[in-house]
């Protein structure tokens, strides 16, 4: 069995267990931000620091991508929500406004893309997320809703800061303990990634069975959302790399030229792409379902099932070979 399938198998069977046995699946739900630090920590084992430091130097594009997840598209998301199906405007905005996910370098390493880009696009987005979120929804939806500022911080410092430390000291003083990890990095992503599924649909297992038209709503409108963080990012990422692109590739052929550029460009627009889709739906759901009741949460959690789907659409047509302009 290819990755892919093996991938779609654990996710499926996962979710089903979820729903089906709630009270055996609900064990492994206190432990939801670790099964999720831990699959950041497997897969940032494969960054190159020096990389990660050279996506900060052109802070443009990081800048940009970060402005549009925290501030212009939650808004305009939220907006339109609010002309087209007004009981749905806090849970969207609240996930198109969170930071990239955690399991975005899962996802990355999983398609073939790069890392540095979304791992700059976390760190940064996670650093602001809770001093641009917290107001907007205090805002827009007054005294009724808050977000804690300094629980958020907690949260995305366990679940961020020390798998990320974690990663860089396993490199640094147990290479070999690191090259074993990443090797293994793929099956033990997809342990952990059965115990968050597990976790997650446990708590949403009755809106299966009682609300079931509820359920399809929530995921079409997942997919839908799912569909527009991605095509944003993508459009900015490829967009940017144009710009950029043009001082690159000096002293080759045209052809060779035109190649590269486009392989470039293609990979650049993939990392914006994940770094935009592949947002902390799971993060949104836990603080959702704390603060703001459990109807509220049921959109983030069942954004995991276009998370995993479009994984494996993306790994099948990045695998597609660029065909080359014709000059």
């Amino acid at each position: 069995m290819n990755s892919s399938g093996m991938l779609l198998l654990a996710v499926t069977i996962s979710m089903a267990i979820g729903v089906l046995f709630p009270q055996f699946s609900k064990i492994f739900a206190p432990y939801i931000l670790v099964w999720l630090g831990g699959l950041l920590f497997l897969n940032l084992i494969q960054l190159n620091t020096s990389k990660l430091i050279s996506a900060f130097v052109h802070a443009e594009e990081i800048a940009l991508l970060s402005l549009t997840k925290l501030v212009v598209l939650p808004l305009a998301l939220y907006a339109a929500t609010t002309v087209v199906y007004p009981p749905m405007a806090l849970s969207v905005l609240l996930l198109s406004g969170i930071s990239t996910g955690l399991g975005a370098p899962f996802v990355a390493n999983f398609v073939g893309s790069e890392l540095p880009l979304i791992v700059g696009l976390i760190i940064v987005t996670s650093l602001v997320v809770p001093f641009v979120l917290p107001p907007i929804v205090h805002i827009l939806f007054g005294s009724h809703f808050s977000i804690p500022v300094i629980h958020m911080i907690v949260l995305l410092a366990v679940a961020l800061f020390i798998p990320l430390l974690a990663g860089w000291f396993t490199k640094k003083f147990a290479p070999k303990i690191a090259e074993i990890v990443s090797e293994k990095s793929l099956y033990l992503s997809i342990i952990l990634i059965v115990l968050i599924n597990m976790a997650l649909f446990s708590k949403f297992s009755t809106f299966f069975f009682e609300s079931p038209v509820f359920v399809v709503e929530m995921v079409l409108i997942a997919f839908l959302l799912f569909g527009i963080y991605g095509t944003v990012g993508y459009a900015l990422t490829s967009f940017t790399t144009g710009v950029t692109s043009r001082t690159t590739s000096e002293g080759t052929t045209t052809s060779s030229k035109s190649n590269t550029k486009m392989e470039w460009n293609r990979t650049a627009a993939i990392d914006g792409l994940i770094a935009m889709a592949y947002v902390n739906n799971i993060l949104v759901a836990v603080f959702a379902e704390q603060f703001f009741g459990i109807q509220t949460a049921v959109l983030p959690a069942l954004y995991n099932i276009p998370y995993y789907i479009g994984i494996i659409v993306i790994k099948k047509l990045y695998s597609v070979p660029v065909k080359p302009v014709m000059d």
